[in-house]
C-alpha cells in the first residue's frame, strides 16, 4: 500500500485552519490531522508523526458510531497527532497502521 510515492499535504481548510493528510500512491489518504492555526504548526505535527509512527505504543485502536474500526497516532504526551479512516474490520485497521508506520518516515511534503 505506501510506497515511495506516499506524501505528506499540507492545505487550508474552509474554515482557514491549516490540517495535513497522508496519502499513499494511490491518493487513498491514512492518516489525517485536526486544524491549526499557522501553515508552520501542521508541518511541525507532520515532524510529530514521522517521530511517532514506528512507535506500536503510538497507535489507539477505536471504533466509531458506525461499529468501524479507526485508530489515532497519540503522541506520547497522550495528545492525538492523527487520525486515520474507517475500516470495515480491525484487520484492515492493522493493514492501515503498517501503512502509515512505511509511509510517514520517507514521504515528502508536497
Amino acid at each position: 500500500m505506501a510506497s515511495s510515492t506516499s506524501r505528506f499535504e499540507v492545505f487550508a481548510g474552509k474554515n482557514g485552519k491549516f490540517y495535513f493528510r497522508l496519502k499513499v500512491q494511490s491518493g487513498e489518504i491514512i492518516l489525517a490531522s485536526q486544524g491549526y492555526a499557522l501553515r508552520s504548526s501542521a508541518r511541525r505535527a507532520i515532524q510529530s508523526v514521522r517521530d511517532h509512527a514506528s512507535d506500536a505504543a503510538c497507535y489507539a485502536a477505536k471504533k466509531n458510531k458506525a461499529g468501524k474500526s479507526f485508530f489515532n497516532l497519540v503522541a506520547r504526551n497522550s495528545k492525538v497527532i492523527g487520525t486515520s479512516q474507517s475500516y470495515a474490520s480491525p484487520a484492515g485497521m492493522k493493514k492501515g497502521i503498517a501503512a502509515v508506520k512505511k509511509a510517514a518516515a520517507k514521504a515528502p511534503i508536497a
